[in-house]
């Protein structure tokens, strides 16, 4: 399975067959940024925030200059710290 055709699957709203197709790539390379990446704005959509951090930020470890990484993690942890606070305090 190619990165081209999770795109396409991503594309097409399939998120869970491009999950798939990236849990394959990432478990042959766990240093592959493109699959990381997207997964990460997969996770982002499904509002899987956790899991968006982690590989936002697993993106960064491998490169730190990566700024859709970077805006993607910062967009993800303001989206927890909006409402996390309401949880603890209704």
């Amino acid at each position: 399975m190619t990165f081209i055709e999770a795109q396409q699957l991503f594309q097409e709203n399939d998120l869970a067959g491009a999950i798939e197709i990236l849990n394959k790539r990432i478990s042959v390379d766990s240093s592959d940024i493109q699959s990381l990446n997207l997964r990460a704005k997969i996770y982002f959509k499904m509002q899987s925030w956790g899991e968006a951090i982690n590989d936002f930020s697993s993106v960064l470890e491998f490169e730190p200059q990566n700024q859709e990484a970077k805006s993607g993690l910062k967009m993800a942890e303001n989206i927890l710290g909006y409402f996390t606070p309401d949880m603890f305090n209704p």
